[in-house]
């Protein structure tokens, strides 16, 4: 039992799942099932006709029979015996195999008319068994003729309802075969023609086109080509969009990495201007923005110089920088895409100028592999990244001018101030100390003033020659080269002044100082150098320049002289007083140490801001 539910379930599924096969072959047994139906009404018939017509047609006989025995008892009774035994047998023949049938026809009036013709026939064996009169042996003679015409009558009349049943059904039949062959017509029309038809107008047309002039055997195989087609088509965009996808969504990430990064850039401009530190930081977010291996920016000469160094970059100095990428007659102020064989490797070089009105303030480098493919959404991110450091480059490098031009004005007017007033003064009060010793020259050595007086011409002297070493500190100019230049030039100055050796080591490169701080920084130095050539006697001095990984500044003067012991309350130690007023300027605290070997050293020590 439980097999055939299994059986009738996959039976189910499959029709479930194959709904128009099924449904044609649903059609297909109706249609041989009416025709089988058919073909058993016509055997039927075949079968049921001749035993009818032998019934009838010895009826027929009987009943001539009957007629004949029945006209010859009214016409010569005498001969009544041999009518009996003539009749005796048709009696004896009635009982056979044919009326026997006819008696078995239940469903029909013949079996009515069989009971009627056998009771006739036995009144009549009745009556004349009894003996009765001619009369009423002619009359049961004549009813069993007239039962024999109602038997005759029956049977014919089911012959023809036979025939009518059977005609009315193979009617029908015919009838259900044309509808269901029209519905096999009308559902492949629906299938074949319509439904079949939409879907290959469905089917773009560049492949109806392009199939359209093959020969097919049917329209199926039109349609497994056009659908093989639209399969391998549908793979080919499923394949695509996968990729668009996949690139979309590389794509996406790489513009907000490319947000993120200039907005990080805009807001550490904004908030620290450009340094040292800020480049490196936009470097290093650059390269990992762009997946690059290393990004550089390298410094021009002429161009505004953040740093002491000659390039920043995020890994390693860039191996395909060439001095040649600064000819700016060779060169567009476009990206430029380089590859170049570095060490046994390809190494693709993409550049970029940082332009200025007054030329190039440096290049903007990139490396990476050979094989690296840039997006135009990165190359325009590459380009607003130098644009926005050649802009911050060039405004910072002006703001500085501006305040060292504004710094050098005020440092000018004080110096014309100092030398149209003080200078003046200190002159006038030489030339009243000359004319006193001239004029009362005796009476001053007699009265014993002589001294004081000397004493306040060396207080002029030495205040006069400090105030002119003043006024040429404050017409010093800060070249715009940076503090390293002047201080060569502070060097060079000194050593034609004296018999100096004097040796620079200047190290801060990493550390970028304020104009102020420079112009302090700058006049502490040569006030040293002025102290040491005046009082020390010294022939080697070393200046060296540190930045301390706190981020203090140190600046030592050491020089192999005497090491004189400063006395501040002397009027020419003004000069210790002068740094120690810049040192306080520069936050910071001088030290005059005297060296184990020899010599004096000046250290100014200060945090810069």
């Amino acid at each position: 039992m439980q097999n055939i539910l299994n059986i009738l379930k996959l039976i189910r599924k499959f029709v479930m799942k194959h709904k128009l096969y099924a449904n044609l072959h649903a059609l297909v047994v109706s249609m041989v099932l009416t025709v089988l139906l058919m073909q058993a009404g016509s055997l039927f018939l075949f079968d049921y006709i001749p035993d009818h017509l032998s019934v009838i047609h010895r009826a027929y006989q009987d009943q001539s029979v009957w007629k004949l025995g029945v006209s010859q008892l009214e016409s010569n009774f005498n001969r009544k015996e041999e009518i009996f035994n003539r009749l005796n047998e048709s009696q004896n023949e009635f009982e056979d195999v044919l009326y026997s049938w006819a008696k078995n026809q239940k469903d029909t009036k013949l079996d009515i008319a069989y009971k009627k013709l056998l009771s006739a026939r036995k009144d009549f064996a009745d009556a004349r068994v009894h003996g009765d009169s001619q009369a009423i042996l002619v009359d049961k003679g004549q009813g069993v003729i007239k039962a024999y015409d109602d038997f005759v009558s029956s049977a014919e009349k089911d012959i023809v309802i036979k025939q009518s049943l059977v005609s009315l059904l193979q009617l029908v039949c015919l009838v259900l075969v044309f509808c269901i062959g029209a519905c096999i017509m009308l559902m492949s029309w629906s299938i074949l023609v319509n439904r079949l038809g939409k879907i290959i107008a469905s089917v773009p047309n560049d492949l109806i086109l392009s199939e359209g002039n093959k020969q097919f055997d049917d329209e199926f195989e039109l349609l497994e080509r056009l659908s093989a087609e639209m399969a391998a088509r549908l793979e080919g965009i499923q394949v695509e969009t996968k990729w668009i996808n996949k690139t979309s969504t590389e794509k996406m990430r790489k513009m907000i990495l490319s947000q993120d990064f200039l907005l990080k850039l805009t807001k550490l401009i904004g908030n620290s201007g450009l340094s040292e530190l800020t480049i490196k930081k936009t470097l290093y977010s650059l390269e990992r923005t762009l997946g690059v291996s290393n990004a550089a920016l390298v410094f021009s000469e002429k161009g505004s110089r953040i740093s002491a160094q000659r390039a920043l970059f995020s890994s390693y100095w860039p191996l395909t920088f060439d001095e040649n990428m600064f000819d700016e007659s060779n060169n567009q102020t476009l990206v430029n895409h380089e590859t170049k064989l570095i060490k046994g490797e390809c190494v693709q070089c993409v550049t970029i100028p940082l332009p200025s009105p007054n030329g190039w303030l440096g290049i903007l480098l990139l490396e990476t592999e050979a094989n690296h493919y840039f997006e135009d959404t990165e190359l325009q991110l590459f380009e607003v990244t130098a644009q926005m450091l050649a802009l911050s480059m060039g405004f910072q490098a002006k703001e500085q001018e501006s305040r060292r031009v504004a710094l050098l004005e005020e440092r000018a007017v004080i110096a014309r101030e100092l030398h149209d007033s003080l200078a003046q003064s200190l002159s006038y009060m030489k030339f009243q100390i000359a004319r006193l010793q001239t004029n009362f020259g005796t009476q001053l050595i007699e009265s014993g003033a002589d001294t004081i007086v000397n004493d306040m011409r060396e207080g002029l002297d030495n205040a006069y020659r400090e105030l002119r070493e003043l006024l040429t500190t404050f017409r010093v100019q800060m070249d715009v080269r940076g503090l390293d230049h002047v201080l060569e030039e502070a060097i060079e100055e000194f050593s034609q002044r004296s018999s100096l050796n004097i040796t620079l080591d200047n190290r801060l490169q990493e550390c970028r100082l304020s104009v102020n701080e420079e112009f302090h920084l700058l006049h502490v130095v040569r006030e040293a150098l002025s102290n040491i050539v005046r009082h020390s006697g010294a022939e080697k001095v070393t200046i060296a320049l540190v930045l301390q990984s706190s981020g203090d500044v140190i600046v030592t003067i050491d020089d192999d002289g005497n090491g004189v012991a400063f006395d501040k309350t002397k009027p020419h130690h003004y000069g210790l007083a002068i740094m120690t007023e810049r040192a306080h300027c520069l936050g910071g605290k001088i030290d005059i140490l005297p060296r184990r070997l020899g010599g004096t050293r000046v250290r100014l020590l200060f945090h810069p801001k």
